[in-house]
């Protein structure tokens, strides 16, 4: 939210896994201008009684240099303060009630009830608000995700040599790959994995004969690494009739189990279905927009968003070639193995 010299009101949002979060405060004429960019918001906590930090800065107009600097500032401003379809809106009472409606904008009683309501009804509130919401049907969103640069990976020289494979000798066996990674349960918001012809190969095209399902597989190596990310178990149902069938075939506990109907935005709102069968050995996601997305080779990026636009899952494929895909394409350091050229990773 930014409030220009007119007293305007912007409201700013990436509907992805990131934060609108600058804090910057600027008081300008003709001659002057004060700046002060700092961790406090425009509250009183924010400004006096939390523990915070400013730079601030007072700038000579007539000084070149001075005004420069001001000039940037001001063009990042309004970068942050100008229409941009499904990020940037000027504040109205219109879009203040489409905000209440929606759940982004909530006063303190209703956030202390809430508050009290999750504690007290634990993690079945989750699940239930999930399945509430996907059930919501939104033409278009308010708030759209755009992708930015993931954080760079830094390494230092003492990480670097530590984690330098050794050089085998003449006599070494080398270790087969890990049939799974360890189960890491939460703290990621975004997945990538390089696509292959099963995920967006249609199968046999003689005529008469069926195109091969659409789903895009997702290796069991890749959904052991982190099955929160997905929902599971708590949003899946078991497909108990399946089950009774194949009693041999179990996994961790859980025989098949399903999730219908997830809302993802994969250029539009989309239904996609989401399979666990311990039989096939992979998880699946099953839509025909999501498999014509991209081509072999390119890179899948579902992000967990906030759902309270009407989808939980934002959907993007980067070209190879593209700059997404360079800054993908390291992300997806997790080989598969097993004959598998598909990798993955979680960020």
């Amino acid at each position: 939210m930014h409030a220009t010299h007119a007293g305007d009101v912007w409201i700013y949002r990436n509907n992805g896994p990131f934060t609108f979060h600058p804090k910057v405060y600027l008081f300008r004429n003709g001659e002057q201008a004060d700046l002060a960019v700092g961790s406090g918001n425009l509250t009183a906590g924010g400004l006096f009684t939390n523990y915070e930090a400013f730079l601030a800065a007072s700038l000579d107009l007539t000084r070149p240099q001075d005004a420069s600097l001001l000039a940037g500032i001001e063009a990042v401003l309004d970068g942050w303060a100008g229409p941009q379809r499904g990020l940037c809106y000027p504040l109205t009472p219109e879009l203040l009630e489409q905000l209440t409606a929606t759940g982004l904008v909530r006063d303190e009683a209703q956030l202390a009830a809430m508050q009290r309501f999750q504690r007290a009804a634990g993690p079945a509130i989750q699940a239930g608000g999930e399945q509430a919401r996907a059930a919501v049907a939104i033409a278009e969103p308010l708030f759209i995700s755009v992708p930015v640069p993931p954080a760079p990976v830094i390494v230092t020289p003492q990480q670097a040599q530590a984690e330098a494979p050794e050089t085998p000798g003449p006599d070494a066996v080398v270790a087969p790959h890990l049939e799974a990674v360890p189960v890491q349960m939460g703290g990621y918001s975004s997945f990538a994995i390089t696509l292959a012809n099963t995920d967006v190969g249609v199968g046999q095209t003689t005529p008469g004969t069926s195109r091969r399902s659409p789903e895009v597989f997702i290796p069991l190596v890749a959904f052991d690494y982190s099955p929160a990310f997905w929902g599971f178990p708590d949003l899946f149902t078991a497909d108990e009739q399946w089950n009774n069938a194949h009693p041999q075939y179990r996994r961790s506990g859980y025989g098949k189990m399903d999730r219908y109907g997830v809302p993802m935005r994969i250029g539009t709102m989309q239904q996609v279905n989401m399979f666990f069968n311990p039989r096939k050995k992979d998880f699946r996601l099953r839509n025909e927009a999501l498999r014509s997305l991209g081509d072999v080779g390119d890179v899948l990026l579902v992000q967990a968003v906030d759902p309270s636009n009407g989808f939980v899952y934002d959907v993007h494929v980067a070209p190879q070639g593209s700059v997404l895909y360079d800054e993908l394409l390291p992300r997806c350091n997790i080989e598969v193995g097993h004959g598998s050229e598909k990798s993955f990773g979680y960020f």
